[in-house]
Parts: structure tokens; C-alpha cells; sequence
């Protein structure tokens, strides 16, 4: 799980062109600068490296980057473990 969450958050810094050091649960996705165009941009990385499928409304309630981070995660591991 560990070993998934450094990849997600790599990938997002690569994809959003964040420093991974401002990656931090704690941060809401306003102050990363994480508008809807960045989150869109993130799922589409996601969805494509891991092969899954992430409905949008998978983050309705989603203020900041630890919520974020966990949906990513949670959808990764539902497909790993099917």
C-alpha cells in the first residue's frame, strides 16, 4: 500500500507540475492549485497507468489531497484485487 501510495503521489506531481514536498494529506486542493482541470487531468493518468475506471462523482465530497490520494488508492486496489 505504501509502495502504491509513493507511486500515486509521484504521478500526480508529474501530472499537476506540484512539488511532491506541498503533497501533504493536510492541504486542501485549492491551495495545491488542484482546480477541476487538474483533478481531470490526474484521473485521466490514473485510469490509464492502472487501467481502471474512476466516475466523476467519486470525488463530490473531496477537499483535500489525503481524501484525494485515498480515493485513487482505493480504486487501484479494487481492481488489483479482482
Amino acid at each position: 500500500m505504501a509502495e502504491l501510495r509513493d507511486e500515486l503521489i509521484d504521478l500526480i506531481a508529474d501530472e499537476a507540475l506540484i512539488e511532491r514536498s506541498k503533497l501533504v494529506p493536510e492541504a486542501t486542493l485549492a491551495d495545491l492549485g488542484l482546480d477541476s482541470v487538474g483533478v481531470v487531468s490526474v484521473v485521466f493518468a490514473v485510469e490509464e497507468k492502472y487501467g481502471v475506471e474512476i466516475t466523476e462523482d467519486a470525488f463530490k465530497d473531496v477537499t483535500d489531497f489525503g481524501a484525494f490520494l485515498a480515493v485513487l488508492e482505493g480504486v487501484v486496489e479494487t481492481k488489483r484485487a479482482a
